[in-house]
């Protein structure tokens, strides 16, 4: 095994940020982690907004890459 994975497949008919993303990170913290992201010049595309268990948001780094970054509480 090779960690985590979630495949999401949609029919690419989605509001901009969505479905442009290539990947997504789980990180642990995520406030934390998006100070780094854009003290390094990135560009945060969706706030962070819970939905279950996670907070997620949408980030675009320097170039265009557009990532969706999340964390997950543990219960």
């Amino acid at each position: 095994m090779f960690g985590k994975m979630v495949v999401l497949v949609t029919d690419g008919h989605l509001v901009y940020p969505y479905g442009r993303e290539m990947t997504g990170y789980e990180v642990a913290d995520l406030t934390g982690t998006l100070a780094r992201a854009k003290a390094a010049g990135a560009t945060i595309l969706v706030d962070a907004y819970e939905t279950g268990e996670r907070l997620a948001c949408m980030v675009r780094f320097p170039g265009g890459y557009v990532a969706e970054i999340h964390s997950v509480s543990r219960k």
